[in-house]
């Protein structure tokens, strides 16, 4: 998806994949599947030439499920807290963070960043990704269609 200069793209990765991601890296089993075992997708933004830089909010973005209703994305903060509160290892924490898409971003020209998401749907789902950014004073969105949560 392209727009007014910025790119998004959402890719969603297996469960083993995902699992297998953070299993690697310390992340105790069962918070591993409390992850992985939604719709994990990988986003990748760019930010080509913006009239303006780009201000991102992942609080504004939302998943539009097949029955339409939309639900929130639960962002790194709230699964940090998770992590701390069952005392993951520091290591196994700061890996956890840094896959994660940041929850606030300022781009511009030429910036591209790229993180995980566990998007609020079982795998099996077929969801719509909204995406919500600012360009100086003008509110854009877009919304990448149909991604097949396998």
């Amino acid at each position: 998806m392209e727009k007014k200069g910025f790119q998004a793209s959402a890719r969603p990765l297996g469960h083993d994949q995902a699992a297998s991601f953070y299993l690697a890296r310390g992340v105790p089993p069962h918070l591993t599947e409390r992850y992985a075992g939604n719709c994990v997708v990988v986003v990748v933004l760019h930010s080509q030439l913006a009239p303006a830089n780009i201000s991102l909010r992942l609080d504004d973005w939302r998943v539009r499920l097949a029955d339409g209703a939309t639900q929130k994305i639960r962002g790194r903060k709230d699964w940090l807290t998770e992590l701390d509160r069952e005392k993951v290892a520091l290591p196994a924490r700061m890996a956890f963070e840094w896959a994660q898409l940041p929850e606030e971003a300022e781009m511009n020209a030429g910036d591209s960043i790229q993180g995980m998401l566990s998007l609020p749907a079982k795998r099996g789902s077929v969801l719509d990704l909204m995406i919500r950014w600012k360009s100086g004073d003008d509110e854009n969105e877009t919304t990448i269609e149909r991604i097949h949560c396998d």
